[in-house]
């Protein structure tokens, strides 16, 4: 049995909630909470197995008692915000950032209640056997021990005529955190454009695309059909439309091809699409997600000669994607995104250098 903890100042919006968890059997919930100073006490308390959140409340907003909890006991935590404000869903990702797991659209009208309905409980389900280190500590008593391999002085199947243009990154639950790590080793102007995949409810992307351009010296936007990638460019899929690169670097989309394991964007499209177009120029980035989107896709850009690595275990919300790859041998290398990063810098700058 899963105990969630509601949090939200509108006792009508947990009423609602509390309905929908009353008809799963495997989630309970154990309490409310009207304000985040509130939720952080019954955290303690009540030490529930999720944490469902609003960011707009009283006396603490759910942004600051997100990183209370985080601190005091970490908890997976589900933050609910509207899509209608491009500010708040900005809010919304600077709380993942503090440790929420995921991020699900406030409801604004009846047809929303309805789809919350269905995805609220199935995410409780996903973050709950998340695995949220590094922001959660682990306790003495379930010690983990790292199944990934060690990393190698040189990477394989790299080329000595290798000419990295562009890096492909597709992730899951936990990516924006992960991705955002990556992105601070990276110098502010690098030989290179960035492609990103990330898994997100619908409507969120824009946020999120903003959210990485106010952090960041590069320019982020949502891809566009046509456009050629440059250095320095960061281009994150569409919702809705798979995101394709073609030789020269010119973007696709496709909202026409149906979804790919239950993903479009999908990051196996992603990656297959730079296994045939351009694979000596193009290194691939698994990271942190549930089941094996990606896999495929990385696995066919590995044997066209492209440079393919994964998040580390220890580093991973959930290391499902990434495991897989490593099964499949589509990957050999695991790192934490910052190494992983550190590792592609040195990759592109030996080849400036030649």
């Amino acid at each position: 049995m899963i105990g969630v903890l509601l949090v939200d100042d509108s006792p009508s919006v947990r009423a609602v909630l509390r309905r929908f968890f009353s008809r799963t059997r495997d989630i309970r919930v154990v309490g409310e909470a009207a304000d985040g100073a509130q939720a952080v006490q019954m955290v303690i308390d009540l030490q529930p197995q999720v944490v469902v959140m609003d960011l707009q409340m009283p006396v603490l907003d759910g942004y600051a008692a997100t990183e209370r909890i985080m601190a005091v006991r970490p908890t997976p935590i589900v933050v609910l915000s509207s899509r209608a404000n491009r500010n708040q869903m900005q809010t919304a990702f600077e709380a993942m950032r503090r440790g929420a797991l995921e991020v699900l659209p406030k409801p604004e009208d009846t047809a929303s209640w309805q789809q919350l309905a269905d995805s609220l409980p199935e995410t409780v389900r996903m973050v709950a056997l998340a695995q949220t280190a590094p922001r959660l500590a682990q306790t003495p008593q379930t010690p983990r021990t790292p199944r990934t391999p060690r990393v190698p002085a040189v990477l394989p199947g790299v080329q000595s005529s290798l000419e990295l243009r562009w890096v492909a990154i597709g992730a899951s639950t936990g990516g924006p955190a992960a991705i955002r790590e990556f992105l601070e080793e990276v110098p502010a102007d690098p030989p290179v454009g960035f492609l990103i995949v990330q898994h997100i409810a619908s409507g969120f992307e824009l946020g999120f695309a903003d959210w990485l351009n106010k952090e960041f010296p590069f320019d982020v936007r949502l891809a566009q059909d046509g456009e050629a990638l440059r250095r320095g460019m960061v281009r994150l899929a569409p919702g809705g439309s798979h995101l394709r690169i073609e030789a020269g670097g010119v973007l696709r989309l496709d909202s026409e091809t149906p979804a790919r394991r239950g993903h479009r964007p999908s990051v196996d499209e992603l990656f297959q699409s730079c296994a045939e177009h351009c694979p000596r120029e193009v290194a691939g980035v698994l990271m942190t997600g549930m089941g094996a989107d990606g896999v495929e896709g990385l696995l066919a850009l590995r044997q066209a000669g492209g440079i393919t690595l994964v998040q580390d275990e220890a580093s991973c919300v959930v290391f499902g994607m990434p495991r897989v790859a490593l099964e499949k041998g589509a990957a050999e290398v695991s790192l934490p995104p910052r190494a992983l990063a550190r590792t592609l810098i040195r990759l592109w700058t030996k080849g400036t250098e030649t």
